[in-house]
């Protein structure tokens, strides 16, 4: 017998999975590499133009040369432009069918150090760590307005060591290299990390929340107020709990200075009952992919309305009838 005859264009079911016509635009290396990991193993993906779905990303205006069903990706705080997409992967809350929940520490997916298999022994990582508390900051300007603040505020009660290219009171820089072993090797002596992101955003929470619970130093967090439904609230430090920045650094002082209350952070598990929680859950990114390739669907690209006398159309690449 012959293949089944189950299509929708050029989807179709072959052994057991679905055979998708796919191609990337506007996206780099890295997030072209994590969805073909992400999707090989469930799917039987085709490499070739005209495509029945683009995955693409902010850096570009390629995607808009296709006519197939375009899925929107990104790490920033870029809002989908749903003139321009019909679906979109963010690492931000929307309230939309169409968006999925990816946040960045989800992204790189590092979640053996946050599970907590062993007792946590508080006096030996203290012994561990001797110094008080660590920064690392790219750059200061309005958007981290609140994290110079609190450096400032905190660095006056007890030293804070800063290494990043802003802020730097060290006169060490952590290198590009190895960026991530580079930084959780240098945390990992502090008891304390300054984690706040650069936006007060739902559902942005990015790798300065998990990072230091990796290593067992304690986040101090300002970002997204409800992290806490995603990791144990016990296990770092909610700026959002405090009337003030002042009466939050005051609290890290007593944390610091209390040997009950610093325990009492580090044995708690960053997961709630240390069960890995739902966005680190890629096989419900699969099933939203699922989804798109089995649901029949007229692109936002193949709607009149979209299509202004532009250059865009000019050299649209693949063209529909009468354009």
């Amino acid at each position: 017998m012959g293949r089944p005859n189950l299509r929708f264009s050029d989807v179709e079911i072959v052994k057991e999975k679905l055979c998708v016509k796919i191609t990337f635009s506007d996206m780099a290396a890295g997030g072209r590499a994590f969805f073909i990991r992400l999707l090989e193993p469930h799917f039987q993906l085709i490499w070739d133009e005209p495509a029945d779905f683009i995955l693409y990303s902010h850096i570009g205006h390629g995607h808009r040369l296709h006519n197939g069903i375009k899925i929107y990706w990104t790490q920033e705080l870029y809002g989908p432009d749903w003139k321009e997409c019909d679906y979109a992967i963010l690492p931000k809350l929307v309230s939309d069918p169409r968006a999925f929940y990816l946040p960045i520490y989800a992204f790189d997916q590092i979640t053996h150090p946050l599970f907590r298999k062993e007792p946590v022994d508080p006096l030996a990582i203290r012994a561990a760590k001797p110094y008080f508390c660590s920064l690392l900051c790219a750059y200061a300007d309005r958007s981290t307005r609140e994290r110079q603040r609190f450096f400032e505020i905190l660095n006056r009660r007890r030293k804070v060591d800063s290494a990043g290219a802003a802020l730097n009171n060290t006169g060490f820089r952590i290198p590009k290299q190895r960026r991530y072993q580079t930084k959780v090797d240098w945390i990992r002596n502090y008891r304390f990390n300054i984690a706040f992101e650069n936006r007060l955003c739902p559902g942005w929470t990015t790798e300065k929340l998990v990072d230091p619970l990796h290593v067992f130093t304690i986040p101090i967090h300002w970002g997204d107020p409800e992290a806490f439904r995603h990791f144990n609230p016990r296990s770092f430090i909610s700026a959002h709990n405090f009337p003030s920045l002042e009466s939050l650094a005051d609290y890290v002082i007593r944390v610091d200075d209390s040997p009950e209350l610093y325990a009492q952070y580090v044995q708690a598990t960053p997961f709630h009952e240390n069960h890995l929680n739902e966005p680190f859950q890629l096989e419900r990114l699969v099933d939203f992919f699922r989804k798109i390739f089995q649901t029949p669907i007229k692109p936002v690209t193949q709607k009149r309305w979209f299509f202004p006398f532009t250059k865009w159309r000019l050299v649209k690449r693949h063209k529909l009838p009468g354009q």
